[in-house]
């Protein structure tokens, strides 16, 4: 029965202001805001209602009909991981990101199928109509083994820009993620054309995988055309939401699904376009919205329900896949030759579990009603787990690895409180009908570096050959770049100007190495300076992007770096530049 458009403009308004009291609660409760839009959408949701008896505020029906911006929004998320798969970032760690990541999805899948496979093997005993025991749980075992490999991109990325990390470990965890899904989409299609519709063969299988790939590469090319044409921020925003949504659009007219196809719209658009850069930095003043109104809906989506019936297969598949991505990250990071930062936090980054693992549930139940119902509340039931406690688990790990700055932690609270709010739009009424202001509110004070600055610090060391150290520069935003020696002391800067000297004198590039180009000066800065300070020496030295953050004590021991970038957004959130 079709949804009026009373009931489909109602569930809007319920998902909304629901959104904005899950934001604050999470603001309150110090979680990540993705959190707190899941739990809305979980309280607002039919299953809530249906198993308290309370009045539905979203029907199952408002949900179906509200499922396009569910699919525009997912699309988006897709092509923004998928970019992160474009060769620059995968040039930067060759062959030790294939090492890490082969590491990981290897480990979880073996544990989570092995673990499903022995508890239904000699506990559960779940038999499917027309097979044996053994090949039930071995069907059982491959599938939930290639679902539990999938990796949650929306939850991670929303974690990643509410909390404004930035470092090597984002870097690293968000390819980890695009490379996640991708393996499971391909082991999944894989399994599931050989061991449940193998009358399709393998031209099926190449269809199914390599079609997306295609379609999305050409869309993103063609998009990356179009951009070149157009100067306006405005229609970067508008051909980006077109290229996207026409990708989703055109996957699903022919069948299949638009997982693929939007990453590999992602991948070809970033490696492709000059104006990668602008296109998704307009892309990202419009799709926050998108994005809300995306986490509310996972959230009322939630079955409650299922959590009571996923029984001793679904305890082990939370359980295996927990330790799966925790141990196969650390080992993937000791056998790609990553650091400690690597081996002990990115495994905390990778548990969160949603969309991409339900859609591949729910495509098996299709294909294979008799046991893939069974795996599909497995799944489902396990994602409400791995949904609510997983973007936490993120902000967790890059808190952890100290790509966060503290302010970003700190500051999450209203500007004002009530009676603030209030005296202020008073103010700001009796100004508008002509009468004196009132007075302004007194400076909340000056933040320390400590409070902004970045704890995980891309290092160079010493002995660096020159040619290596250009293809380091390469692949980094940054003009200056500290030098560590042996025990990781800090040695000085090497200034971007320095090198590019050097460029136009090649026989010199042979003999030279990192320590050769240290710069005699830097402007180091102590944590405990004042904000203030740090932006009145930014702007006497306008040729520095970046300041070492030195301990006083220890003058060797580099803490972090303050950015110019960062100073500059903290002043403009806490309103303290004069």
């Amino acid at each position: 029965m079709p949804v009026d458009s009373f009931h489909i403009i109602s569930a809007l308004a319920v998902i909304l202001v629901a959104a904005l009291i899950g934001g604050r609660f999470a603001t309150f409760c110090r979680i990540p805001r993705v959190t707190g839009y899941l739990l809305a959408g979980l309280l607002v949701g039919p299953s809530f209602a249906e198993i308290f008896h309370f009045p539905q505020l979203i029907t199952h029906g408002a949900l179906h009909e509200l499922r396009l911006i569910s699919d525009v929004a997912l699309a988006l998320i897709l092509m923004n991981i998928g970019g992160q798969l474009r060769t620059e970032n995968l040039r930067r760690w060759k062959q030790r990101i294939a090492f890490f990541s082969l590491t990981e999805v290897t480990l979880t899948g073996l544990l989570v199928g092995g673990s499903i496979f022995i508890a239904n093997q000699f506990l559960v005993q779940h038999v499917v109509a027309g097979m044996t025991l053994e090949h039930t749980s071995l069907l059982f075992g491959v599938f939930t083994g290639t679902i539990s490999i999938a990796t949650a991109p929306a939850a991670t990325l929303m974690v990643v820009r509410e909390y404004e990390a930035e470092g090597p470990v984002t870097r690293l965890v968000l390819t980890l993620v695009s490379l996640n899904n991708l393996f499971s989409v391909f082991a999944f299609s894989i399994a599931a054309q050989l061991l449940v519709a193998p009358e399709g063969g393998l031209l099926t299988i190449a269809y199914q995988l390599c079609v997306p790939l295609f379609l999305g590469g050409s869309i993103g090319f063609i998009v990356s055309l179009w951009a070149q044409r157009m100067e306006l921020t405005s229609e970067y925003k508008i051909l980006m939401l077109g290229g996207v949504t026409a990708t989703a659009v055109i996957s699903r007219f022919i069948g299949l699904e638009p997982l693929l196809s939007c990453m590999a719209l992602g991948m070809i658009l970033a490696d492709s376009s000059p104006r990668w850069d602008r296109l998704v930095k307009a892309l990202n003043e419009i799709d926050y919205p998108l994005y809300v109104v995306f986490f509310v809906l996972a959230g009322a989506n939630l079955h409650i329900d299922t959590l009571a019936h996923i029984g001793l297969l679904g305890v082990a598949y939370v359980l295996a896949r927990t330790c799966g991505k925790l141990m196969g990250a650390s080992l993937g990071a000791r056998f790609g030759s990553f650091g400690q930062r690597e081996q002990t936090w990115v495994g905390m980054t990778l548990l969160a579990q949603a969309g991409m693992a339900i859609g591949l549930a729910a495509t098996l139940a299709k294909q294979w009603p008799e046991g893939g119902k069974l795996i599909e509340t497995i799944i489902l039931g396990s994602v409400v787990v791995f949904e609510l406690f997983g973007p936490l688990a993120v902000r967790f790990g890059l808190v952890k690895a100290g790509e966060v700055p503290l302010l970003s932690l700190l500051r999450k609270r209203g500007p004002q409180t009530g009676m603030e709010g209030l005296h202020s739009i008073a103010n700001h009424f009796r100004s508008n009908l002509g009468l004196p202001a009132g007075h302004k509110l007194e400076s909340p004070g000056d933040i320390l570096v400590r409070h902004v600055m970045r704890l995980n610090v891309e290092t160079i060391h010493h002995g660096t050959p020159f040619q290596e150290l250009l293809n380091m520069i390469a692949h980094s935003r940054y003009d200056r770049f500290p030098v560590v020696d042996d025990n990781q002391n800090f040695v000085g800067i090497i200034n971007y100007t320095e090198i590019r000297n050097l460029l136009f004198d090649p026989s010199l590039s042979n003999l030279l190495v990192a320590r050769d180009l240290v710069s005699s000066t830097h402007h180091s800065i102590p944590p405990d300076t004042p904000l203030r300070e740090a932006l009145k020496t930014l702007k006497k030295k306008r040729n520095i992007s970046y300041f070492p953050v030195i301990d006083p004590e220890e003058p060797k021991k580099l803490l972090g770096i303050l950015s110019q970038n960062d100073v500059l957004a903290a002043f403009r959130r806490l309103n303290l530049e004069e």
